[in-house]
């Protein structure tokens, strides 16, 4: 679940990096953490799939948390992918809540398009989450790309949803990168009069 939370085109990071809060991640991601074991498949066909356990989660009830997924890149429609993803955290005994993600992405020349949704399934309509993320990438040249990315995130006790979006660059030059966001968040924590925030990040990269 952690390595498709957000799989929409971008040139450099997510509408949500650095603007998401440690209380509420606002990414329906499953269980993250260290000591994972985790299995990629080689492609079969265009299909892969990818699972990881990790026994000794603090998150995960009995400390033991898995999930899996599947990658498919139909080999009739070149530049198409579908993805899916699937994990359960029960916390508790007895209060499974079940994590999953749908996206689809398709390349056509330059340009890439992507949309997304998550969902966070509980008993109770408190603890039930959702997610809706889009992106579109375009390559204006070998060196140079631009994004524009969006992620709306609907907590199931909020009154609002938090509105995220952000627009991303990168260009390369020889062996340096230069990459950079500007992100933007409404609503944030689910209240509707909170000011907007906003975040920016420039990075600088050299290959040797």
């Amino acid at each position: 679940m952690g390595g498709m939370d957000d799989m929409t085109p971008n040139a450099y990071e997510e509408a949500w990096d650095s603007l998401t809060q440690t209380a509420t991640d606002s990414v329906i991601n499953g269980i993250g953490g260290n000591d994972i074991i985790r299995y990629d498949s080689p492609s079969f066909s265009g299909v892969t799939v990818h699972a990881s356990i990790m026994m000794n989660s603090g998150a995960a009830y009995n400390g033991v948390y898995n999930d899996f997924g599947v990658v498919v890149k139909p080999e009739m429609a070149e530049g198409l992918e579908i993805g899916y993803a699937f994990g359960e955290t029960e916390a508790t005994a007895g209060t499974p809540i079940d994590d999953s993600t749908v996206y689809v992405k398709y390349a056509f020349g330059p340009v890439t398009i992507g949309y997304q949704e998550s969902e966070s399934d509980a008993t109770s309509a408190t603890n039930s989450d959702e997610s809706e993320t889009m992106g579109i990438s375009y390559q204006i040249t070998d060196e140079l790309s631009v994004s524009y990315n969006t992620h709306d995130y609907n907590d199931g006790a909020w009154t609002s949803d938090e509105e995220y979006s952000g627009v991303s660059a990168s260009y390369t030059m020889g062996g340096i990168t230069v990459s950079g966001h500007m992100n933007e968040v409404a609503n944030r924590g689910g209240d509707a009069t909170a000011a907007d925030v906003e975040g920016y990040e420039l990075y600088l990269g050299f290959a040797f």
